[in-house]
């Protein structure tokens, strides 16, 4: 491709729609909030897409899963504000002609296309390993063309289903998380595959990000286990900014419930991706039992205590657009983009 853009990958019911529909909540209400330092646009088709799930969740209602063998395509905007002192140089050591530039040259702009992918279309990954064994082909002529475009982004979101997590082996959720474990192991090593294949020792240019969705459906035990807190949301937002905690106990619930998936991530290094260099963020949706008894998302009043919001993980979401903000700058450095060009990062096209 010829510039990066960022996909989202999981299993089935890992919760992408919803995850989709919370980054780009945060994104409207954070450009609202520090417009100085963050702008964010949206094509209308993303507008309509953001607006369909926000409402459904805003109304306490479940939005529509992604349909099997379907690949959305969301086109977002983040524009990072540069520096008072990068822009005070580009005045001074530039051209005059700067003062008089558009301002979007004052923001260093990710342009990209989130790729949502249905979790029937990841699962393709399981099945095709055992078919091109059989046939005496390779895995990459089996998987379909919507895993292939997300496998080519230079931004990778793995979602891992953490509600799957437990130390009960009676419980049916056991055999979904070995079963998951293995899905993801494969994912992974079909991403390393794939791109090494595709790219050679350019492989590693990539950005892995994981995400840890469902966070709130972990079991307490598990929780215990880890170190993690019952009130956990607190114990995120007390960590989100200095994250060295919430990484290693997050590294703590892969190596005791993940360990196949964690041992391909660290065995990305042999096919040139180093997949263990990745991010890890969390994300969860409270919610609450309806009249007929089903979990329905949770809403509470703002802080204008006029208006109601979705009651989830923001402070991870906005971590994870800060973290963007990071890629495009090394993306750009990479580039050896000019101090005096204009520091546009296209991240999708």
């Amino acid at each position: 491709m010829q510039y990066p853009c960022v996909s989202i990958v999981g299993g089935r019911g890992t919760g992408k729609t919803v995850f989709v529909g919370l980054l780009g909540n945060t994104a409207i209400n954070y450009s609202v909030e520090v417009k100085q330092r963050f702008r964010y646009f949206a094509s209308p088709e993303a507008v309509t897409k953001i607006q369909e799930i926000v409402q459904s969740l805003k109304l306490r209602q479940w939005p529509q899963a992604t349909l099997k063998g379907s690949l959305s395509e969301y086109k977002f905007s983040f524009a990072y504000s540069k520096s008072l002192i990068g822009i005070l140089k580009g005045k001074f050591m530039g051209s005059f002609k700067r003062l008089e530039s558009p301002e979007r040259e004052f923001y260093n702009i990710i342009d990209f296309s989130v790729y949502d992918i249905s979790g029937e279309d990841a699962e393709v990954v399981f099945r095709a390993a055992s078919l091109a064994r059989d046939r005496g082909s390779s895995v990459l002529e089996m998987i379909p063309g919507t895993l292939e475009t997300a496998l080519d982004c230079n931004v990778i979101v793995f979602l891992v289903d953490s509600s799957k997590t437990t130390m009960d082996n009676s419980r049916p959720e056991y055999k979904e998380m070995l079963e998951y474990d293995g899905l993801m192991a494969s994912l992974m090593s079909l991403v390393a595959l794939y791109r090494s294949k595709k790219y050679g020792v350019e492989a590693g240019k990539l950005f892995p990000v994981f995400v840890f969705t469902k966070f709130d459906l972990v079991d307490k035990e598990v929780l215990k286990v880890l170190g993690i807190p019952e009130n956990f949301d607190r114990w995120l937002w007390d960590n989100s900014r200095y994250r060295t905690e919430i990484e290693e106990r997050l590294t703590k619930l892969m190596k005791r419930f993940y360990q196949h998936t964690l041992a391909i991530i660290y065995g990305g290094v042999i096919m040139n991706v180093p997949l263990e260099k990745a991010r890890m963020f969390v994300s969860y949706l409270m919610t609450e039992l309806s009249e007929e008894g089903t979990p329905i998302p949770r809403v509470v009043k703002a802080s204008d205590n006029a208006s109601y919001d979705i009651a989830y993980s923001r402070s991870e979401y906005v971590r994870f657009i800060e973290h963007f903000g990071t890629i495009a700058d090394k993306i750009k450095k990479a580039r050896k983009v000019p101090e005096d060009v204009a520091s546009v990062t296209g991240v999708g096209r």
